[in-house]
């Protein structure tokens, strides 16, 4: 069975972009859902940075922020501003009409 909703905003994937997306997206009275994925064996929610075990090159930490921690304040932070978020995979999409048609 199928729930079909209307969205202002949905963003697809949790790493850096997603959740800074989502940020700005509940700052701006958006309410954005992030969705955010099941995860595999070669892919997990928040992007690749959580197989990281430093990152040296983000400003901000001059020493270095241990990968998993940053993505965890990152989801926080959207969390924070009433993100909400959903643990599931789109598996497809359909740009060819509006409103955009996403299939989780």
């Amino acid at each position: 069975m199928s729930e079909t909703t209307k969205e202002k905003v949905v963003i697809i994937g949790s790493g850096p972009a997603g959740w800074t997306a989502a940020i700005y997206a509940a700052r701006a009275s958006l309410d954005p859902i992030v969705y955010e994925g099941q995860g595999s064996r070669t892919m997990i929610p928040g992007g690749q940075l959580m197989f990281t075990t430093e990152v040296e090159n983000y400003p901000g930490f001059p020493d270095g922020v241990n990968g998993i921690e940053m993505m965890m304040a990152f989801k926080n932070q959207a969390l924070r501003f009433d993100t909400r978020v959903v643990t599931e995979d789109i598996v497809s999409v359909d740009f060819s009409r509006r409103p955009f048609i996403l299939e989780s």
